[in-house]
């Protein structure tokens, strides 16, 4: 594995892989790499010539734990790392993206259009669990007439069914219960898909009803049920269906998602 610190070292090594005709492969991360970012990089690892790990931090900040990352990227099979410098990856940018559905994500969509077009790569992979992240990287390629296919992959877990990841490890042992209430709802949902539910309303209210049942150190945002595709929302069970929760464990943001599959009539 290389690891870049400049867009032109990263680059040239995109173009000479395209050359060849490789297909590319982009896992976007912030750092502080674990199993879930190891889960996408195998994924890309095994469907793609060529993987790209990128490190970018939104605010420009310098990354942590660089050689820990670093293991972790090339064990899943990374081919390139690239960790620029600290602060902005486009010196006085004239221009940033801010999204219409959640404006306050204006930095992190400025730096995923910003990785999406230095990198310009085939596939684009963001982990099942991550909604709002994978939901802005398919707006900004869209949105731009990038020719990039956003691909969600499964959410590797804990055993207590919580999703790998950041929130994961935040989480205090006194409250992590708590949270795995979240997967436990979930997995109650797919279980009245599986035994002929078909209303998306009902399926929202059993939702919240079981994450109601938590403790007060699961505050429960939103339960919505949208497109897995366009994450537009959905109310009729025609079709495959994403249901997604978002809420906070004594601080800690979780978001969490379950795949819908209607039965039969």
């Amino acid at each position: 594995m290389r690891v870049l610190a400049t867009s032109e070292e990263l680059r040239h090594q995109v173009d000479v892989a395209r050359a060849r005709g490789d297909r590319v492969g982009l896992v976007p991360t912030r750092g502080d790499l674990h199993d879930g970012h190891a889960s996408l990089l195998r994924v890309a690892h095994a469907q793609c010539d060529l993987v790209v790990c990128t490190i970018v931090r939104p605010d420009g900040t310098p990354a942590i734990h660089e050689q820990a990352d670093e293991r972790v990227a090339a064990d899943a099979g990374a081919d390139l790392l690239w960790r620029p410098a600290p602060g902005p990856l486009v010196r006085n940018a004239a221009i940033s993206v801010v999204p219409t559905r959640l404006p306050g994500l204006a930095d992190l969509a400025t730096a995923a259009a910003q990785q999406l077009g230095i990198v310009r790569p085939d596939v684009v992979y963001a982990a099942e669990e991550h909604f709002d992240h994978a939901r802005l990287l398919r707006d900004v390629a869209r949105d731009l007439l990038l020719p990039i296919e956003v691909r969600v992959t499964p959410t590797p877990r804990d055993p207590d069914g919580l999703p790998l990841g950041h929130a994961s490890r935040a989480l205090d042992a006194r409250v992590r219960d708590d949270a795995a209430a979240i997967p436990r709802a979930l997995e109650a949902i797919v279980e009245s898909v599986a035994t002929g539910e078909r209303s998306l309303f009902r399926l929202r209210a059993r939702a919240e009803a079981r994450l109601a049942e938590a403790s007060a150190a699961l505050e429960v945002e939103d339960v919505a049920t949208v497109d897995p595709a366009t994450f537009d929302p959905v109310d009729v069970f025609d079709r495959e269906v994403l249901m997604v929760v978002r809420a906070t464990v004594d601080g800690v943001p979780i978001v969490d998602s379950r795949l819908l599959q209607p039965t039969s009539a």
